[in-house]
């Protein structure tokens, strides 16, 4: 059974040391994809490294909560903190948006201004996915899906991981993230419902892959958990992905990072283990443009 892999690194463009990680882990690791910041201080730099980097397949990471909104604080003040930062709760953020017609307004003109300035860059679209996966509540997935439209983009991410396997390899045991993971199961079958109307209705056809792993390990995919995630992989094709860069450790060679200061995503993003069992496994790794290429090629 063929397995396609997308290998994805969120934040691409937050700071310069989140971009050169990405940047090492497509050049020296297994990093196939990352995702795009927009609105953050290493927005311009990541966009160059990206046209360098030509087999990276890269995306919006739509940011509507937590860091830095495109549009100016002043134009929407009613999702905005007094710091200019987008709510840093999702929760209390999509209260906001859900109740609150002029928080909407707003919301939906940041989105026109990330979609925009995305396109700006001239760089080809490969996916759409959502900062704290803030593109899947009803409110946000509807107009995110009217953009992509509008847009031409057909590939969206929609995180989907079975918890017990997560528990049984290892992984963090339960807490916030997989409660909003089984929030993320609950909206699903009212958003792939939308999805599909949105299909009919513009005659384009997404893509969505079958699971997509890192929510309930976020921030800790490890070499050892990645190993394991790895030999559970069943679906034909299925997404994995890392935040490389959270510190400054992946400057510094791998034999000379310690417990105590490493990148631990960016270590199995350059580990020679995990490469050897995408190898013997027989995994083809790809960006989400050539993953949906490869299904077609291996369905017709």
């Amino acid at each position: 059974m063929k397995r396609l892999l997308i290998i994805n690194a969120d934040d691409f463009g937050y700071s310069h040391t989140v971009n050169v990680a990405i940047q090492r882990a497509h050049r020296e690791g297994i990093l196939t994809s990352a995702s795009l910041m927009v609105g953050e201080e290493g927005f311009e730099e990541a966009v160059e490294m990206a046209r360098e980097m030509p087999a990276l397949g890269v995306g919006l990471h739509l940011t509507l909560t937590l860091d830095t909104p495109v549009l100016p604080a002043k134009t929407i003040p009613h999702i905005v903190t007094p710091q200019k930062k987008l709510e840093s709760d999702p929760f209390r953020a999509g209260l906001r948006y859900t109740f609150s017609k002029t928080a909407q307004r707003e919301l939906f003109a940041e989105m026109e201004a990330q979609f925009a300035r995305f396109a700006q860059t001239g760089l080809d679209w490969s996916h759409v996915d959502g900062h704290q996966h803030f593109h899947l509540p009803p409110i946000v997935w509807d107009e995110m899906l009217r953009l992509c439209v509008q847009y031409g983009v057909r590939r969206i991410r929609y995180p989907y991981e079975p918890i017990l396997d997560h528990l049984r390899s290892g992984g963090q045991s339960i807490n916030l993230d997989t409660i909003a993971a089984l929030i993320f199961r609950l909206l699903r079958k009212r958003n792939l419902g939308s999805l599909r109307r949105y299909e009919q209705k513009s005659g384009q056809t997404f893509f969505l892959c079958g699971h997509v792993y890192g929510h309930l390990q976020t921030g800790q995919m490890s070499e050892a958990y990645t190993l394991k995630l790895l030999e559970r992989l069943k679906e034909t094709t299925s997404e994995v992905y890392f935040h490389p860069g959270a510190n400054h450790a992946h400057l510094l060679p791998l034999e000379q990072q310690t417990e105590g200061v490493k990148d631990v995503e960016l270590h199995a993003l350059l580990s020679p283990k995990v490469l050897c069992v995408l190898t013997s496994g027989g995994f083809q790794l790809g960006s989400y443009a050539q993953t949906e290429a490869m299904l077609k090629s291996i369905t017709q």
